[in-house]
């Protein structure tokens, strides 16, 4: 169960590091962005007033973001939701990626 816990970490780190590059937010801003409640709030906030097109999937980058922290909270997670997030995550990382291109 921890290795469920370290690869959802992993994951939304890498869509945390996608956001701010995409957006051309200061890392340090993003860096002060401690606790996956307040980075569930505010990140997908930044993309979306960046690329107002991703509206339609604000919820869902809101929903893995969540789903961290609660892994965090909890120390495990159940492992469908982990992997839907971990999926979530690695999927939206790419689209994200793709729009610095």
């Amino acid at each position: 169960m921890t290795a469920l816990v370290t690869d959802i970490v992993s994951a939304t780190g890498q869509l945390e590091t996608a956001i701010l590059s995409a957006t051309a937010t200061p890392i340090d801003l993003g860096h002060g962005l401690k606790s996956m409640k307040t980075k569930a709030k505010i990140l997908p906030q930044v993309l979306i007033e960046h690329y107002p097109e991703l509206f339609a999937i604000e919820r869902e980058l809101r929903g893995v973001f969540e789903a961290c922290s609660q892994a965090i909270d909890r120390k495990s997670i159940n492992p469908l939701v982990a992997k839907a997030a971990i999926s979530l995550a690695q999927e939206y990382q790419v689209v994200i990626e793709g729009l610095k291109r």
